[in-house]
């Protein structure tokens, strides 16, 4: 029978190998000290119920990566499931996910089935949709510091009896309309918000001849037409000045 080599082993695979791989015992996480170990040497610390592979040998060192089916900790460039992944902390841990350090961004594609969140959802920066709603079936959408709330990307318009400004919100200067005593005055504004006669606007009404007494008498709502009908309740005073009437679309 031949003499083995001690670098070899026999029967891998039918035959002689190579710096064969070994299974080793340690007591915690292995040393980095150069060992005779050969690359593939599977180290396991039986009392911490984990498990090392060998996989550099370079610079006098032994370079050990930990393997996560023993379940631990570890460093992953991709990640690929083929079926359903569930990840999944017992207890109430708190579980972080994502780049912790620098300014990389993390990114979720779920696909055209979205995101589904069954828990609060906390963030210490902004939120920002590209795309989409955000929708709340149940619940409000609540500002708990006081002067903080909803703000829309206003805009301003002007005309003498219509005016086009779309958008939710946003400020139309009626020019100087003539408005007698006890008359009306009607002005349209083209907006394609306002989808439907049951689409909800929110009036202010501001300016006009001192004395005069302007108010908005009626609001009818079309598909991207609201008519505002204004009246002078003034008895005595005719109304030249400018008036300034803003808006809020919601819904």
């Amino acid at each position: 029978m031949p003499t083995l080599s001690p670098q070899t082993t026999p029967y891998y695979g039918g035959g002689q190998v190579l710096n064969p791989a070994n299974v080793i015992k340690t007591s915690g996480a292995p040393s980095n000290k150069l060992t005779e170990d050969h690359l593939g040497t599977i180290a396991v610390d039986n009392s911490a119920g984990a498990a090392y592979m060998l996989m550099s040998k370079s610079g006098g060192v032994d370079t050990w990566n930990k393997l996560e089916s023993s379940g631990s900790t570890g460093s992953f460039t991709t990640l690929t499931s083929t079926g359903a992944t569930t990840l999944a902390t017992t207890g109430a841990s708190t579980n972080t996910f994502g780049n912790t350090t620098g300014a990389t961004s993390v990114a979720i594609s779920a696909g055209s089935g979205g995101i589904n969140l069954t828990g609060a959802v906390t963030s210490a920066n902004a939120i920002t949709v590209t795309a989409g709603n955000i929708t709340a079936t149940a619940g409000n959408f609540v500002s708990s510091t006081a002067g903080d709330g909803i703000v829309l990307n206003s805009g301003t318009a002007s005309g003498t009896t219509t005016a086009t400004l779309n958008g939710r919100s946003g400020q139309v200067t009626i020019t100087t309309p003539s408005i007698a005593a006890g008359a009306t005055f009607s002005f349209a504004l083209t907006n394609s918000s306002i989808t439907a006669s049951t689409t909800q606007v929110l009036y202010g009404l501001t300016g006009g001849t001192t004395g005069s007494a302007i108010t908005i008498q009626s609001v009818t709502n079309s598909a991207g037409t609201s008519t505002i009908v204004l009246q002078n309740a003034s008895a005595v005073t005719a109304n030249s000045g400018s008036l300034v009437l803003t808006f809020l679309v919601l819904n």
